[in-house]
């Protein structure tokens, strides 16, 4: 199959290769660019009880603003020592990576993570959200209604895309060898990619199929026109399953 990867460049390119070495012809396109917010700190962890990501892209926005800001490596050990509640298995992964010990996985939806603190946070300090600037759901407010009590920390800014990469305009234009499939991981990314797409030159390729870590993301391709697929549960192992169908 022809596929387009979408995700930002960090996670594009492990998984392009991964795609490929599968006898995939990958193209790769990302439509959200992380980009570190320096002005806002990581708190100290002594005023929380816990920290819960909502994407990988923030553990790694809070091991870089970490080191930006030069954090002491006692500190750094108390936040590792913390309990982390990951939205899913890429996050949880990513979370193991930096160094964190006491991690709870999701299953990849935000209701799904605000349940599992719910079930296993004990503590009387608030949990720390580190999140993007853009976000589809408002965790702390999901919290809030299980009287859990939790504070946002913003350390980075998902910034669309402005264009597809010339590649990836030119594979979905193309007729004669179209995109059989794109990738979409998240709501936003579907939205960037229904807006690209329908500012196209008019062409004659048939639409590709998108291929999306959750059904409410399949769902809004699909009320544009698309057709779409996602796994029964939100695992990237799951969605590439899919490809293999």
């Amino acid at each position: 199959m022809r596929l387009l990867v979408t995700r930002p460049l960090v996670d594009a390119m492990p998984l392009a290769e991964q795609l490929a070495g599968q006898g995939h012809d990958v193209l790769v396109s990302p439509l959200i660019n992380i980009e570190l917010d320096a002005q806002v700190l990581v708190p100290p962890a002594a005023a929380y009880g816990g920290m819960a990501f909502t994407s990988a892209n923030g553990v790694r926005a809070f091991m870089a603003q970490s080191d930006a800001q030069r954090m002491p490596p006692d500190e750094m050990a108390a936040w590792q020592q913390s309990p982390v509640f990951a939205v899913g298995p890429q996050t949880a992964a990513a979370a193991q990576a930096a160094g964190f010990s006491a991690i709870h996985q999701a299953t990849g939806e935000l209701a799904a993570l605000a349940h599992l603190i719910d079930a296993h946070y004990d503590a009387a300090l608030p949990v720390l959200h580190i999140a993007g600037r853009h976000r589809s759901g408002d965790l702390a407010a999901l919290l809030d209604e299980k009287a859990v009590p939790a504070q946002r920390a913003v350390l980075y800014r998902a910034e669309a895309a402005e264009a597809f990469s010339d590649a990836a305009r030119d594979a979905l234009s193309d007729a004669e060898e179209p995109v059989d499939g794109v990738l979409l991981y998240s709501q936003r990314s579907a939205t960037i990619f229904l807006a690209l797409y329908n500012a196209l030159p008019p062409h004659s390729a048939l639409r590709p199929t998108a291929y999306c870590l959750a059904e409410t993301i399949a769902d809004t391709v699909r009320e544009a026109g698309f057709m779409a697929q996602a796994p029964m549960t939100a695992d990237s192992a799951a969605l590439l399953d899919l490809l293999a169908v």
